[in-house]
């Protein structure tokens, strides 16, 4: 009698499920079926599924067996294939390479289909988002930040080339603060350049962040810092209530007691001294600051690839090739000081500990001359301890809370954006199978390399 009201349910909703797709099978909808989904909501994968997708949207999930398609005009067979959410690169600069039309292309044929941009100019910002959304362009969608920065950070040259036609400090998305600032008008400004949040980059005090904190969030806007923003140290970004601290080695900077003014002093002088190689990341302070970001829903974003070492000597060439163009050429110096070995331990060590106590992990490169992969970065955080499957999720779901689309992407669940990436190996088993790229879609619409 079970069986037999079991399988009456499954007919009436099938045939609902058919209904449906009879009603909308124009050109906008399809279905892929016989998907392997790695679901990085449950942390679990869910075999031989059907994905209905209408208008760039997932209408349904469901098991494969249980569907007709008869009514569906275009159905995707992924057979023996692995599905997991569009990756999202948390930390890029976009700004300077000359060549980003191509390396938006690329990023987006590997899987990413979303960036978060953090310095550059707004205006080119919206210009590609625009080009994007038209069709123009085959890119990831990016969603930019605005820098603000305490009055030592004007010496930096950056403040000059990416806010061109503005006096330094003055541009919307490169800002300079002080007590004295309006900080409303300086938050509503940078909303109005269509940023999604601040970026924090340096000389601000703790009062001052949190006042600036406080005043985003009340306009919508995200709050996204350095893990040091000097003088003030991750304790007092985590106090503020950032959304995202990043940078695995500034980090460190919890145990300093005589704090650098800004972020120029500190590589220059403070960072070369300290010691990477000794200092425990299981002491104290740092538990109880990773108890605090938990407790206050702080992501950490180490970016891995920043510090890993055969990735920063690749990036001391390319400096080195282009010294005219290079706006921080004045801080290598400090970097010739600096133990490669010794710095890439703390960052994965640090790493580790913030994981196993809890804290959500982004997954963001910090690319910018050369292009970096998320996919490494990825593989990066399970050598640094993170599972395969928080790995993952630390690129889609975590990345997505991140920018605070978390509700619209970041994972494969009904009423979300299609976008999703077909794997021919499992990623669970086997982490570098998160190369093995069959296709790419995006907003529902497929991007498959052509051999």
């Amino acid at each position: 009698m079970k069986k037999t009201i079991a399988t009456i349910a499954l007919l009436l909703f099938t045939t609902l499920f058919n209904s449906v797709i009879s009603q909308t099978s124009s050109g906008e909808s399809f279905a892929i079926t016989n998907a392997t989904i790695i679901d990085v909501e449950r942390s679990q994968q869910i075999e031989n599924r059907t994905i209905l997708i209408e208008n760039g949207i997932i209408k349904s999930i469901l098991h494969s067996d249980s569907v007709s398609l008869e009514w569906i005009e275009r159905i995707v067979d992924v057979n023996g294939s692995y599905i997991i959410p569009g990756l999202i690169d948390s930390h890029v600069h976009l700004f300077r390479p000359k060549n980003r039309n191509d390396i938006l292309s690329e990023l987006l044929y590997s899987g990413v289909t979303a960036v978060r941009d953090m310095g550059g100019d707004a205006r080119m910002y919206q210009s590609l988002n625009q080009e994007i959304s038209k069709g123009n362009l085959m890119g990831p969608d990016i969603y930019y930040s605005a820098n603000v920065f305490g009055p030592t950070f004007l010496k930096d040259p950056r403040t000059k080339f990416a806010a061109l036609g503005f006096e330094p400090g003055s541009a919307p998305w490169m800002r300079l603060i002080t007590e004295e600032t309006d900080l409303t008008r300086v938050v509503i400004d940078a909303k109005e350049a269509g940023v999604t949040g601040l970026k924090v980059y340096s000389n601000v005090n703790p009062e001052l962040l949190l006042k600036l904190s406080e005043i985003a969030r009340e306009n919508g806007l995200k709050m996204w810092s350095h893990s040091s923003v000097f003088p003030s140290r991750p304790s007092d970004a985590v106090k503020a209530q950032v959304d995202v601290l990043s940078h695995s080695v500034g980090m460190i900077f919890e145990l300093e007691e005589n704090m650098p003014a800004s972020f120029n002093e500190a590589i220059r002088e403070s960072v070369p001294l300290q010691d990477f190689k000794n200092t425990d990341a299981i002491a104290s302070e740092f538990l109880s600051l990773f108890e605090e970001m938990k407790s206050r829903n702080v992501i950490f974003e180490p970016t891995l690839s920043a510090w890993e070492t055969q990735e920063r000597t690749q990036v001391s060439e390319i400096s080195s090739q282009n010294q005219k163009e290079n706006p921080t050429k004045h801080l290598s110096g400090a970097a010739e000081r600096l133990d490669p070995k010794a710095l890439n331990d703390w960052a994965y060590r640090i790493t580790k500990t913030a994981y196993q106590n809890g804290v959500t992990i982004a997954a963001g490169t910090d690319f910018n001359l050369s292009i970096k992969w998320v996919q490494d970065e990825i593989i990066l955080l399970t050598e640094s301890g993170l599972s395969n499957i928080d790995a993952i999720k630390a690129a889609t779901l975590n990345n997505a809370k991140a920018i605070g689309i978390e509700h619209t992407h970041g994972s494969i669940a009904v009423g979300k954006t299609a976008n999703l990436v077909v794997l021919s190996g499992n990623p669970l088993e086997n982490i570098e199978h998160i190369r093995t790229v069959v296709s790419v879609f995006k907003n529902g619409k497929e991007y498959k390399k052509t051999q």
